[in-house]
């Protein structure tokens, strides 16, 4: 099957229908679960709009 609907996230590797946005510190786009913002955050990610 596809993965079109189906993403990861980039911390945790778990499955989640909400993300968000952030850039790590080597400058990448990642895709964040909403539990792993917090730690993101702590971490120095940068949130993108």
């Amino acid at each position: 099957m596809f993965r079109i609907f189906s993403s990861k996230c980039a911390i945790c590797k778990r499955k989640s229908s909400l993300y968000r946005l952030y850039k790590d510190p080597k400058g990448k786009k990642v895709k964040l679960c909403l539990e792993c913002t917090v730690y993101a955050e702590r971490r120095a990610y940068l949130k993108l709009k």
